[in-house]
């Protein structure tokens, strides 16, 4: 019988899930393009490169390899040889070793392995420390836990580095966990190895859990000081818990692969949580990323190159309409405070840029109580896009002041 209502409701953590701030983004592009119209999509930052041809082909390879069967379940653990190659990128990257036995963990992407570390660590009512604006997935990880969020700004003032003399010391004193994301999405921003350490002994003196997120560690636009991992402090490994992905680094973002690094027990339990819910990475996507990480790194550099390349554009187009936007020094966002005209209303700003002109950006407010009143724009496009965007935008005739 089609049409009839499901008589079973959804679990509480599910259902007190608040909407979705981006689905209605999602829902204005849809209709938008069953209407005809062109639209022109900077709102989801997703890499319109391809992985490289010698990752292709490592997949490719292992597919047919018939010395084992990739197409048969894994292990919990990883492959061995992908966690050696995790071990030697660590080496060579951050100057940082692992025990590929015991201190590495892949993951089905860094998403995955977030959500599922805050659901070994988290119990109800935890209180989780979440630094907004953010990847708003660590919001919905943290709700499904049942924690509760304590959400300290990031600020234009301080580049986006969280001041953590303004967290109370009730906060920490029952915080378990806190989340640091540099280079950071949305802003860009980027902090140095002294802020790391001050991080490094603020969870220790309150017995927190330091989540580390460097899913854009090389996409930092400066070659002097490349981003830094937080295991390049002394005493990270007692406090602290690390992810990568090679989403954006390697253009994988489909591919869904990543992995964790940290000491023992916080692998051993992340690892624990995991092998009752999956059986790790697609065998032959684990021996593309032994590929990626051992192979030639050029891609990286590449994707470095774009990205400020597509940044120095996309800000000097901006300039010219006369919206003053930063220029950022890490990933392939720009964040900017909406025009004036627009008061703090991110949304309505980014639903009028949307409608006179089919170009769609991300509201701030689906980024954390301290995203309202910004844009983010994802620089996914290629030269001649970004041309036809700023033609867009200033056939609008908006007031971008």
């Amino acid at each position: 019988m089609s049409g009839s209502e499901f008589l079973i409701p959804c679990a509480d953590r599910v259902a007190n899930l608040p909407a979705y701030v981006f689905a209605t983004v999602f829902r204005m592009k849809e209709e938008a393009l069953a209407a005809g119209r062109e639209v022109i999509d900077l709102g989801v930052g997703n890499p319109d490169g391809r992985a490289p041809d010698n990752i292709i082909a490592a997949l490719n390879r292992t597919l047919h390899d018939d010395s084992w069967n990739c197409h048969s379940y894994g292990t919990f653990k990883g492959l061995l040889q992908l966690r050696e190659a995790i071990a030697a990128w660590y080496q060579g990257r951050f100057n940082v070793s692992w025990d590929p036995e015991s201190e590495i963990l892949p993951l089905i992407g860094s998403k995955e392995g977030l959500a599922n570390l805050m659901r070994a660590y988290l119990n109800a009512g935890d209180t989780v420390i979440i630094p907004s604006p953010c990847y708003p997935a660590y919001f919905g990880a943290a709700r499904l836990c049942e924690a509760e969020i304590f959400e300290p700004a990031l600020t234009e003032d301080r580049d986006f580095v969280l001041d953590l003399d303004t967290i109370a010391d009730d906060v920490a004193d029952r915080a378990r966990m806190l989340i640091l994301n540099y280079p950071h999405n949305p802003t860009g921003g980027v902090c140095d190895l002294a802020f790391l350490e001050k991080a490094v002994a603020w969870c220790r003196d309150h017995r927190i859990l330091l989540v580390s997120d460097i899913a854009y560690s090389e996409l930092g636009f400066s070659s002097d000081a490349p981003p830094a991992s937080v295991f390049q402090v002394p005493g990270a490994r007692e406090v602290a818990v690390e992810f990568q992905s090679l989403s954006k680094s390697h253009n994988m973002a489909g591919w869904r692969v990543g992995f964790a690094v940290g000491g023992p027990e916080v692998i051993a339990n992340l690892g624990r949580l995991k092998s009752n819910v999956d059986f790790s990475v697609f065998g032959g996507i684990q021996m593309a990323a032994v590929e990626a990480l051992t192979g030639s790194q050029q891609i990286c550099a590449d994707n470095r190159t774009l990205y400020q390349h597509r940044r120095d554009l996309m800000v000097a187009g901006y300039r010219e309409l006369g919206w003053n936007v930063p220029s950022p020094p890490a990933t392939m966002y720009i964040w900017a405070r909406i025009p004036a005209a627009w008061g703090n209303d991110d949304f309505a700003f980014i639903t009028e840029v949307f409608e006179k002109s089919g170009v769609l950006l991300s509201p701030g407010s689906g980024f954390g109580v301290h995203g309202r009143g910004y844009v983010r724009t994802s620089l996914v496009i290629d030269d001649a896009r970004i041309g036809r965007v700023m033609d867009l935008l200033k056939d609008s005739n908006l007031d971008w002041d």
